[in-house]
């Protein structure tokens, strides 16, 4: 199967300044969103139906996934696809054309609803989210050609099974997502790990400074005293 790769822009909306950036329809990638707003991509299908597919994973597994949705949304800005509430990861695979948009929020939608649980100001913080995004033909996408009962035997067979074939192949490629999304919050642990040790060492050299200034102090007190009693 030969899969189309197509340019998508990037939006980045930050106060009033828009960012836009081009990366590749496939491949995956991570954002970090600060809490409370929606970045989204917008995405260019061709005219003839595509499949529109792919993952996200919350790579800060350290906070609550409550805030953090990711959406689908078609040409009509109708929502065709959103993940479920309180899930750290999910994919997507939907059928298409024209431009759609991927849309990554961080509490924005949380905010909105007011059944939900207000979140503590220690988890209305900046997500990482890593994505992935494909854009591509359906081996099952051929049109059929009206044939006589036994082609028709044999065409039904041939697209059920090119059906299977793009299941498989979509299940591979999410397993291939979930496992660099893997390495990607292996990266962000190790960095909070590492942030954290810096922090101990900082606070331990400062605990040492501070029982040396006291130590010393002590000393010259004790020697204030004794030089006073000879005096004496």
């Amino acid at each position: 199967m030969t899969s189309l790769v197509f340019s998508i822009l990037l939006i980045l909306c930050l106060t009033s300044q828009h960012v836009v950036v081009f990366v590749r329809a496939e491949g995956s990638y991570s954002h970090t969103i600060p809490y409370g707003q929606e970045e989204c991509l917008l995405i260019r299908v061709p005219k003839e139906p595509h499949i529109i597919s792919g993952s996200f994973d919350i790579l800060d597994t350290n906070y609550s996934p409550a805030p953090v949705r990711v959406a689908l949304y078609n040409t009509k800005e109708e929502l065709i696809w959103d993940s479920e509430p309180f899930t750290i990861d999910g994919s997507f695979s939907q059928r298409g054309s024209g431009k759609h948009w991927l849309c990554l929020e961080n509490g924005l939608t949380y905010e909105q609803k007011e059944d939900n649980k207000r979140l503590s100001p220690q988890q209305r913080v900046t997500r990482t989210i890593g994505f992935s995004l494909r854009i591509k033909k359906s081996m099952s996408g051929v049109p059929e050609v009206p044939k006589d009962g036994s082609k028709n035997d044999i065409d039904g067979t041939t697209t059920r099974l090119l059906e299977l074939t793009d299941n498989l192949n979509e299940n591979f490629q999410v397993l291939v997502d979930h496992m660099s999304f893997m390495k990607k919050r292996e990266v962000v642990h190790r960095q909070l790990h590492e942030e954290t040790f810096t922090k101990v060492v900082r606070w331990n050299i400062l605990e040492i400074c501070t029982v040396v200034l006291v130590t010393f102090g002590q000393v010259l007190n004790v020697w204030w005293i004794l030089s006073n009693k000879r005096s004496y």
